[in-house]
């Protein structure tokens, strides 16, 4: 007999209901994408999905992805759901990329990372030039 509760998550199999966890993690995903300011490539929409064809385990996988959204809203996690959904249902793939103030500060970050390294490689080579120079003399 196979378990159909596994960490607090419901499954569900039939196809009104199975739409209905979706279309309320595509609720979630929204919410979190208004609030955070996220960039989104494609357009997020709701579906109506044809499960007749899905089995139990596809249709058990994507409803553990949106339990964890649920919980606990991540890039990672929404990109991946959105893959599946592309990949399982064949519609198109939408992409959630961080805010443009957030990939600024990732840019600036890098840069400073690099100019820090040039400094410390230009320090070096300035101490071994230096050596004991003021020791001896």
């Amino acid at each position: 007999m196979e378990a159909t509760i596994e960490k607090g998550i419901n499954y569900t199999y039939n196809t009104t209901e199975f739409n209905k966890v979706i279309n309320n993690t595509i609720d979630k995903i929204k919410k979190v994408v208004k609030e955070n300011n996220y960039q989104v490539s494609g357009k997020i929409e709701y579906y109506n999905f044809d499960c007749r064809n899905l089995s139990n385990n596809q249709m058990k996988k994507i409803q553990k992805y949106c339990y964890w959204i649920d919980k606990k809203p991540s890039l990672r996690r929404i990109n991946t759901l959105f893959g599946l959904l592309a990949r399982t249902f064949k519609v198109n793939r939408v992409t959630v990329k961080v805010s443009k103030w957030e990939e600024r500060i990732q840019k600036s970050r890098k840069e400073w990372v690099k100019a820090r390294n040039e400094s410390d490689r230009l320090l070096a080579t300035y101490k071994k030039e230096k050596g004991n120079f003021y020791k001896v003399n």
